[in-house]
């Protein structure tokens, strides 16, 4: 019989969702030095953090490396487990973050690498809201599947104890123990929620944080894109038929002569 350690759950997948991203401020700012180096007009933070109702990311996660611009003293950081996994810097250009996750070890996983392009100026349809509360964000929604995961790393990513990072302390009356107990309008859970939290998340979704309505808006948007790719495509292979067409004929008139 294989050890715990190697065993794994037959015909099981499980998903977390995650996000990577970044903030950015003009400096100066006062989360920030008074005196950033010579150059520098921003200062940021790049991150890899859980949803803002999901369970701990340190249940999987044990460890991030931030690959910065080669220009960047020490431009390799490791953030090791309890984190926060984040990188706070100052400069003044946007550059690929490159970012490797390290698993827990009882995953059996090998690391994984992701991106980040950091964003530094305001855009989108928050680009006026961004430059009035001198904060720029950017963040994107990232999901890991762990396929028939070892006995160990299942009974670690189903506990309880995955969610004890959003309870907050009760008292429960003089002389009884305080009890733990979730707050919000979103319910924790491994899942996206279906709504927003009406802004609380700090995500980028309607009404929030990042939940299933927004996912759904953003697959019917790219689903609209390709849709006017699709046209775009037909008419310039239309235009392709009709310019091999008329050379054709050119060359057939050229030849006669």
């Amino acid at each position: 019989m294989a050890p715990s350690s190697t065993k794994r759950v037959r015909n099981t997948k499980l998903t977390r969702h995650f996000l990577i991203g970044n903030t950015a401020h003009i400096l100066p700012h006062p989360s920030f030095p008074s005196s950033p180096p010579d150059g520098h007009t921003k200062g940021w933070t790049v991150y890899v953090r859980p949803l803002p109702n999901g369970p701990d990311i340190t249940t999987w996660l044990k460890k991030v490396q931030f690959k910065l611009h080669h220009t960047y003293a020490d431009a390799s950081r490791t953030i090791e487990a309890p984190g926060p996994f984040e990188v706070t810097e100052t400069g003044y250009g946007e550059f690929g973050v490159e970012i490797r996750l390290y698993f827990a070890p009882e995953a059996g996983e090998k690391a994984v690498y992701r991106e980040h392009y950091l964003v530094l100026a305001p855009w989108g349809e928050s680009k006026d809201q961004m430059e009035r509360t001198n904060e720029v964000k950017a963040e994107r929604l990232e999901t890991v599947e762990f396929n028939e995961p070892t006995v160990e790393f299942f009974k670690q990513m189903t506990s309880e104890d995955q969610f004890n990072w959003l309870k907050v302390k009760k008292g429960r009356g003089k002389g009884k123990k305080p009890e733990f107990v979730f707050e919000g309008e979103v319910e924790p859970s491994t899942q996206l929620p279906e709504k927003g939290d009406g802004g609380k998340g700090g995500g980028l979704g309607s009404g929030g944080a990042w939940n299933r309505g927004f996912e759904r808006q953003v697959v019917g948007q790219l689903r609209e894109v390709e849709k006017v790719l699709d046209q775009s495509l037909e008419v310039e292979r239309r235009g392709m038929e009709e310019r091999r067409r008329k050379m054709e004929e050119l060359g057939v008139a050229v030849a006669a002569k």
